[in-house]
């Protein structure tokens, strides 16, 4: 090994260690441009319903993997989704209880991750339980939504501010958002 090449091979080594740790994607499309982590897996999996996160956001937090037990939530993101509302991770935005401080908590399949969220977030609190949950929506404009699906490429990411679900579905020659209300389901479109 020449001279230089330990030192270039310890280079390239911490170059790929750190490709995985830091994401050019923003969670907010829009303006909003702070960063973090690995956002789209490289392969898709069977994913997850927001539920079926959450059930596991509370285990991650009895376990203290997770630096708070209560929270308002304030965002939701789903990435990947499929026709059914199972996502390959989620994003939820939340606001520790008797605190300031705003979190952005990623659920992948290697479970939760909490990260702090130095931008502002003016959106109105939600509770969970309340409104229809993403694969609850998709259930109830399945015959709307179905044909988008026919092709095993198509996806949509799903987002959830002030009271209402903003889809988008993406494809091979497709791209469609749709406005649902997040409490009844209502199509705004």
């Amino acid at each position: 090994m020449s001279e230089y090449g330990g030192g270039i091979l310890l280079l390239l080594v911490a170059l790929a260690f750190c490709s995985g740790c830091v994401g050019d994607d923003s969670i907010f499309s829009g303006g909003h441009s702070q960063s973090f982590g690995l956002e789209i897996p490289d392969e898709r999996s069977t994913g997850v319903t927001l539920d079926e996160a959450l059930a596991d956001l509370g285990v991650s937090q009895n376990e203290e993997m997770i630096s708070f037990h209560n929270q308002s939530f304030l965002a939701v993101r789903g990435i990947q989704m499929d026709g059914g509302g199972r996502a390959s991770s989620w994003a939820l935005f939340a606001r520790p209880e008797n605190e300031t401080r705003t979190v952005v908590l990623i659920y992948t399949e290697r479970g939760w991750s909490e990260y702090d969220w130095e931008q502002g977030i003016d959106y109105v609190p939600f509770d969970p339980a309340v409104i229809l949950s993403p694969d609850e929506l998709f259930r109830l404009h399945e015959e709307k939504l179905s044909g988008y699906f026919s092709s095993n490429e198509t996806e949509a990411d799903l987002f959830l501010g002030n009271g209402t679900y903003v889809t988008t579905i993406y494809g091979p020659d497709l791209f469609e958002t749709f406005r649902f209300e997040a409490i009844t389901g209502e199509w705004m479109r």
